[in-house]
This record gives C-alpha cells, sequence and structure tokens, in this order.
C-alpha cells in the first residue's frame, strides 16, 4: 500500500466537503432568482391592474364632465329660447322698491319646449336661472332635463303630489346637488350667515306666466330626508303660518324675516352630506308684479289668503 503525501490528502478533503457548500449556494441563488421573479410578476400584475384602474377612473371622469357639459349645455340652449338679456326695471316687494332684473322672461318660449313648464326661477345671488316643471311622478326629472333628454343634471321640479302648482301655498321644489354647481349645486353658500347677510342676498324670483313674484328667505337648515319639512297642501293659511314659524325655528342662523303674515312658503331641497340629508332653503311671499310683454310693471300687489 502507497504512502499518501499530505498535500495530496488535503486537497482530496478539501474537493469534498466544498461541493455541499456549492449546493447550497446554488440552491440559495435559485431561490433568490425565483423570488425576484416573482416579485417582478407581482410587480407587473400591479402595474397592470393599476393602469386598468387609472384608465377606469379617466374614462369615468370624463363621462361625468361630458355628462356635466351636456347638461349645461341643454340648459344654456334653454336659457337662450327663453330668455331675452335685456334689462328690466320693476317694482315689488313688500316696499315696493325699484328692482332691475336682467332679462325679460317668455313663459310662452318655456311652454313651447316643454308643456311640464309650470315657470323660471331667479335666485341674483348665485345667478341661477332654471326651468321649473312639475310632471306625475317625483323620479322622471331626476334624471330628465327640462327639455325631456336623459341627463344627470336632471331639472327642478315641483313635488307632483301639490295642488296648483307655483299657486299652492306651500310650493316645494327639488333639484341635484351638483358637483359642478349646476342645479342647487350652489344652494350651499346659504348655509353661511354671511352670505346671507350680504346685500340682496336674501331673496329669489320666480315667473309664472305674466307674473314675476319675489320672496325673502327665512330659513335655511338640514334635514333628513323624511320630515315634517316635506309637509304640503294646508287646508287653511293657519296651518301654512304655523309650519312656517316650525322651519323658521330650525334654521341654522336667525334670519330676522317676520313670517307672521305669510301668504306663501316656496321650498327649496337638494341633497347634502353624502345624499343622506337634505339642504332647505325656504322663502316666503312678499310681492308680486304683473309684467307687460315681459318689460313695464304695475305695483307690487299680494297673494290673497
Amino acid at each position: 500500500m502507497g504512502d499518501i503525501r499530505p498535500d495530496e490528502d488535503d486537497d482530496f478533503i478539501t474537493s469534498v466537503s466544498s461541493e455541499p457548500e456549492r449546493d447550497e449556494a446554488d440552491a440559495a441563488f435559485d431561490a433568490k432568482e425565483k423570488k425576484k421573479k416573482r416579485s417582478r410578476i407581482i410587480n407587473r400584475i400591479i402595474l397592470v391592474i393599476s393602469a386598468c384602474v387609472f384608465i377606469f377612473a379617466a374614462v369615468k371622469l370624463i363621462s361625468i364632465l361630458l355628462e356635466y357639459k351636456k347638461g349645461n349645455d341643454i340648459y344654456n340652449n334653454i336659457e337662450g329660447e327663453v330668455l331675452d338679456d335685456t334689462p328690466v326695471n320693476i317694482t315689488i316687494g313688500e316696499d315696493n322698491q325699484d328692482v332691475t332684473i336682467p332679462f325679460v322672461y317668455n313663459h310662452q318660449a318655456l311652454l313651447d319646449i316643454n308643456s311640464d313648464g309650470l315657470g323660471f326661477l331667479y335666485i341674483p345671488s348665485l345667478d341661477v336661472r332654471l326651468p321649473i316643471a312639475q310632471t306625475t311622478d317625483n323620479d322622471f326629472y331626476l334624471t330628465h332635463t327640462f327639455n325631456r333628454t336623459y341627463n344627470g343634471n336632471g331639472c327642478l321640479f315641483v313635488d307632483y303630489r301639490i295642488k296648483d302648482g307655483l299657486n299652492a301655498n306651500h310650493v316645494l321644489i327639488y333639484g341635484h346637488s351638483m358637483n359642478s354647481g349646476a342645479m342647487f349645486g350652489s344652494l350651499y353658500h346659504y348655509k353661511s350667515s354671511s352670505f346671507y347677510r350680504t346685500e340682496g342676498n336674501d331673496v329669489f324670483y320666480i315667473y309664472t306666466g305674466d307674473v314675476i313674484r319675489e320672496y325673502k328667505i327665512f330659513t335655511v337648515y338640514v334635514t333628513d330626508p323624511i320630515s315634517e319639512t316635506f309637509t304640503f297642501n294646508f287646508s287653511n293659511i293657519e296651518g301654512l303660518r304655523d309650519y312656517a314659524r316650525r322651519v323658521k325655528d330650525e334654521s341654522i342662523y336667525d334670519t330676522g324675516i317676520d313670517i307672521s303674515k305669510t301668504t306663501q312658503v316656496v321650498t327649496f331641497s337638494t341633497c347634502t352630506n353624502n345624499s343622506k340629508q337634505r339642504l332647505i332653503v325656504s322663502g316666503t311671499f312678499t310681492g308680486e308684479t304683473k309684467l307687460d310683454n315681459g318689460a313695464s310693471s304695475e305695483s307690487a300687489s299680494a297673494v290673497s289668503d
């Protein structure tokens, strides 16, 4: 049996012992590469999902903006057909004040567009100029504009259960609070007492036929979708005045408006707090003026009891 030289023996031991170490290193390297590969795949999947979500959101946003634009264009066209931008001086209100209305209203033009038309709302402080409709339900005008086009803007409308339309003792008008500010989307300004107290911001006007009526806002508050607010068709004037006193007490701030002799209340209702509640703005009738071809006026008169 020959001798084994020490250096050859050491090489053999080193060679044998290094194989498991290389196997472990290779396995660790492979595991690391697999982990990297899985990570790259997951990242790509996340990227694709994120891109899809972004594209979906962008398409949705564009769709909403186009819907807003379509609705705004419709109402701009209606305004162009119904209103003539010629200032009109009238005398109206409890004190027979001289007021300048920046347009002439054509009621027949409104009816030519839609026979459901009752009149036209003008809120000077918000520059709201919108037609008012009433039909046989409270659903149609939630999703249709005044010219009956399907659109998310909808239309301002009087509750179908109210008798006598804009001549009722309590007129309840619904409208969407659009993020674009359209319809009743700007009513939220009335949550601020300083906005309300700015000169001229406490009134609104409603045209119907050849008459323009003035209303003073006497209460602003938030209520639930089902509440006493939505009471109408009062059988007598005392019931209406009692209602006016109660809702005035709900106001966010004291308007200082006397409603003890009110003969008519007009209430705007729109969604607030993520549609969970309703923002209410109510006005009391202060006088009306009969228009001659939308231009001249007689002195204001009160709605009789």
